[in-house]
């Protein structure tokens, strides 16, 4: 509430979901295991993606300059990690 009042309303919301099927998640399974086995793993892999995914909006600004964000990660009931995005845009791109 605080950001929406000092910079307005959001802009865009995207999501970020984990891939069981990521080849980096697949490579380390051993013989027989599937993702659910390893969910030390799988959150390792999203989290690398996530940082990734930051450095592309915040840093290299692929969707244009952003004024504001915030996010949060939560789990499905599958047991993978998705996370969500607020982005504030600055005002000539939104």
């Amino acid at each position: 509430m605080a950001l929406v009042r000092k910079y307005g309303k959001p802009d865009i919301f995207p999501t970020m979901t984990c891939n069981p099927n990521w080849e980096e998640i697949k490579n380390e399974l051993k013989f027989g295991q599937t993702s659910q086995h390893c969910p030390d793993l799988v959150v390792r892999v999203f989290r690398v993606k996530l940082e990734e995914m930051k450095q592309q909006l915040f840093e290299k600004d692929i969707l244009e300059k952003v004024k504001a964000y915030t996010y949060v990660v939560e789990f499905q009931k599958r047991g993978l990690p998705h996370a969500h995005f607020l982005l504030i845009m600055r005002g000539k791109y939104k």
